[in-house]
């Protein structure tokens, strides 16, 4: 679900025209975003080698393809086309770019979606049967192609599979529960479609003068809604990994004010999936994900977790729980830590399994010390 934010310098470049929002097409555009609202909409994309560096740590990138701000704190949704490159190398080294563009269309065509920013700089095509995601990459920082396979199938935040199935959370709430702002734009009004939950995927780029180049797990969604992050949520996790034969995206997140606070979980077995739900937290037992988050570092001013564990808790079958080490964070800063990890698990008392992923922990309210969200 929902991350990132526009941390470096930025390259103007050519306008293009802006389309219409469109919910009727999977990749939208989901929703019309302008400087002088506070919408966002974004695509975001991630890749993990299961190979680590000599210093552990594993190469992994993520691209997120925006309209419109994760977190604004002015007056003004600018700059209103980033494009944001974050990860680690195959030697271990970080890199973090965010590239601004002043034009970007994203619109349906025969072969599937293609979104545009600045005069094709950057550009991704959508296969129509959700099962392939390329960038391609053409700027003055990078170069180069990424490509987000499928192994599974695509599902909304509350387990659909079709177009046409609600990508809200608002089935949740719909029992005439009083709900405040927050919690209001929370369920009813964000948006949230995983394309690609697992896959092989590749990284084939030159970032800065330098050549990355890796293979992993790939994973690929979309996020949108009318409300920058920092208007209605307060904390937020996120768990995404391909541990064995399982995959998993995952969150749990609290409104800024309000008792209704939300769980996701989508598990899959050899791409098959084993749950595919959203809940709100508290009301059932089963049938849910719980993420715990563990431990304490200082970063960026406030105090971090440095391991997750997540229970898939399945009606009639066993859970099935995974333990995630935080090993290296980028981005950081106080609203924002997103971290490759190395997780351990699988189905208890089952065979246990290896492998590396991400975690995240968006922080919008700025606490001081991570909470525990239920």
């Amino acid at each position: 679900m929902p991350r990132s934010l526009t941390l470096f310098g930025s390259l103007l470049l050519v306008p293009l025209a802006v389309v219409a929002a469109n919910l009727s097409n999977w990749e939208g555009p989901h929703i019309d975003v302008a400087e002088s609202n506070r919408a966002i909409d974004w695509w975001y994309t991630q890749v993990v080698s299961q190979t680590p560096a000599p210093n552990g740590i594993p190469p992994s990138i993520e691209i997120v393809l925006k309209h419109g701000n994760t977190f604004q704190f002015g007056a003004s949704n600018s700059p209103l086309y980033p494009v944001e490159i974050n990860g680690f190398d195959q030697d271990g080294a970080s890199f973090a770019q965010t590239i601004a563009f002043n034009s970007s269309s994203v619109y349906p065509v025969p072969s599937g979606t293609v979104g545009v920013w600045g005069n094709n700089e950057i550009t991704f095509i959508a296969a129509p049967d959700r099962k392939e995601f390329t960038i391609n990459l053409n700027t003055s920082y990078a170069t180069g192609t990424v490509v987000i396979n499928s192994e599974s199938s695509a599902r909304t935040g509350c387990g659909g599979v079709k177009v046409t199935d609600s990508p809200f959370f608002s089935d949740l709430v719909s029992d005439g529960r009083e709900l405040t702002a927050a919690e209001v734009i929370l369920y009813q009004k964000t948006g949230w479609r995983i394309t690609i939950p697992a896959g092989p995927s590749s990284v084939d780029l030159v970032l800065g003068g330098k050549a990355v180049k890796f293979s992993g797990a790939g994973y690929k969604d979309s996020n949108w809604g009318p409300n920058a992050m920092n208007d209605f949520v307060r904390s937020w996790y996120v768990l995404i990994a391909q541990v064995g034969p399982w995959s998993f995206v995952t969150f749990s997140g609290s409104p800024t004010n309000g008792t209704n606070s939300i769980n996701s979980g989508h598990l899959s077995y050899n791409g098959k999936f084993v749950q595919s739900q959203c809940n709100v937290i508290g009301e059932r037992t089963t049938d849910i994900s719980v993420i715990a988050p563990s431990g304490e570092v200082v970063d960026s001013n406030v105090v971090a977790p440095t391991a997750f564990d997540v229970t898939f808790v399945l009606p009639g079958a066993k859970n099935v729980s995974f333990h995630a080490e935080n090993i290296a964070v980028n981005p950081t800063v106080s609203v924002y830590h997103r971290w490759t990890a190395k997780y351990t698990g699988g189905a208890v008392g089952d065979e246990q399994y290896e492998a590396y992923g991400l975690t995240e922990w968006m922080n919008p309210a700025a606490v001081g010390h991570w909470p525990s969200i239920e």
